[in-house]
């Protein structure tokens, strides 16, 4: 990487970072179950302890408390709560590592080789013309998640499109995988992608033979080290490799329901929040309000519909929507549309794809169309970042 990027980069990080905490300066602490459970691990115990009452979503295993939430954030945290303990502002925190995602992103999209200028309004598009922007700034336990899923799938996106060194391209997806374990129906299409961008053979011979066998298994034993971590800590604290902890949760959270954790009789209603959700009209300035239940994408990020003009010809558009896909295949069929949240906050975990798609797409896109819809998407999203901050969610 030159120095032009290197500063390039530090500058996107800075600027970002500063002006999400411009966005919400009294950077409320709300939720961090993740410096708990860093603390924890400093204190040699694998539960938590010393949590304000009011914190839900722990479980209760042979009467220790746990989290369930994948372990990616508090390894993250855990030099910061070494220095500052269980004080540290993990909201901070939460608004840095977007500034580092944007960072990230730019740089993955020179990668791609759009251009300058298409990865300027790319990462702009990013950082402030999706739920990204409300999702840094309120960086709580299930915001910060999600900017870590980010911040690894770009990783792993970057190494594709740059030396596509296996290994570390199956480690950073194991890290997004252990923020938010969904993201692992993603793999197959990340693998593709990776044999796709490095084959030295033309056509479905680039997937076939040792060089493209040598790719995936060394692909899987990146992904399998970083999630050993996720099988220890599990033997640990429950005696089984394969317990997460929400098979305990599911004995609250499934107690009244008639399906599971996952049923695609949940489809319509992720489909109606995630596509057609409206805003609500007040007679109060700005008039707009968010529903809580969510809002749909088109309006909360009409910009991104010019991935539907990234060229379906090229083999690396269909394997990024093939991940695209695959994402949403997990996300649709499960019975939480995503609690309080401006827009829908499950978008980010397609978000590391689909961005590549926009900045693709925009190569044809009309000046005053992609001007106006960059202006809606970011106007809608500080909207977001108004109301979140108002309503206190």
């Amino acid at each position: 990487m030159t120095g032009h990027r290197r500063l390039g980069a530090f500058a996107i990080f800075l600027g970002v970072t500063l002006l999400l905490y411009a966005s919400n300066p009294r950077v409320p602490d709300a939720y961090k179950h993740h410096v708990y459970v860093a603390d924890a691990w400093l204190h040699g115990r694998t539960w938590v302890q010393g949590y304000p009452p009011h914190y839900h979503d722990w479980i209760t295993v042979n009467g220790e408390v746990h989290s369930p939430f994948g372990p990616t954030p508090a390894i993250m945290l855990v030099p910061f709560v070494w220095w500052w303990g269980t004080s540290f502002n993990m909201n901070v925190f939460s608004m840095a590592v977007a500034g580092l995602n944007a960072a990230v992103c730019w740089l993955l999209l020179l990668d791609v080789g759009v251009g300058r200028r298409r990865a300027a309004l790319g990462t702009l598009i990013f950082a402030f013309g999706t739920v990204n922007w409300y999702t840094a700034i309120i960086g709580t336990t299930w915001f910060l998640s999600h900017l870590c899923v980010e911040l690894f799938l770009l990783l792993a996106l970057r190494e594709v499109f740059r030396r596509g060194r296996s290994l570390l391209v199956g480690a950073a997806l194991g890290f997004a995988v252990l923020s938010r374990v969904n993201v692992a129906t993603a793999a197959p299409a990340m693998l593709l992608l990776l044999i796709d961008r490095h084959a030295s053979r033309p056509g479905i011979r680039a997937f076939l033979g040792l060089e493209a066998l040598r790719r995936a298994l060394l692909f899987g034993v990146g992904l399998g080290l970083v999630l050993m971590i996720e099988v220890g800590l599990n033997y640990v604290r429950f005696g089984n490799p394969l317990e997460t902890g929400y098979g305990v949760a599911a004995q609250v959270y499934m107690a009244n329901r008639t399906y599971g954790w996952y049923d695609w009789r949940y489809l319509p209603r992720h489909l109606y929040v995630s596509m057609f959700k409206g805003w609500e009209y007040v007679e109060e300035f700005p008039y707009l309000k968010p529903s809580p239940e969510g809002l749909s994408i088109v309006l909360t990020s009409p910009i991104l519909l010019y991935a539907f003009a990234a060229p379906w010809r090229e083999r690396t558009v269909r394997l990024l929507w093939l991940a695209v896909a695959l994402t949403t295949a997990a996300l649709f069929p499960y019975f939480y549309q995503g609690w309080v949240q401006f827009g829908y906050r499950y978008l980010l975990d397609a978000l590391p794809y689909g961005i590549i798609l926009v900045a693709l797409g925009l190569a044809g896109g009309r000046r005053a169309a992609t001007t106006l819809l960059l202006e809606i998407s970011t106007l809608s999203n500080a909207l977001g970042v108004y109301w979140g901050e108002k309503l206190g969610w």
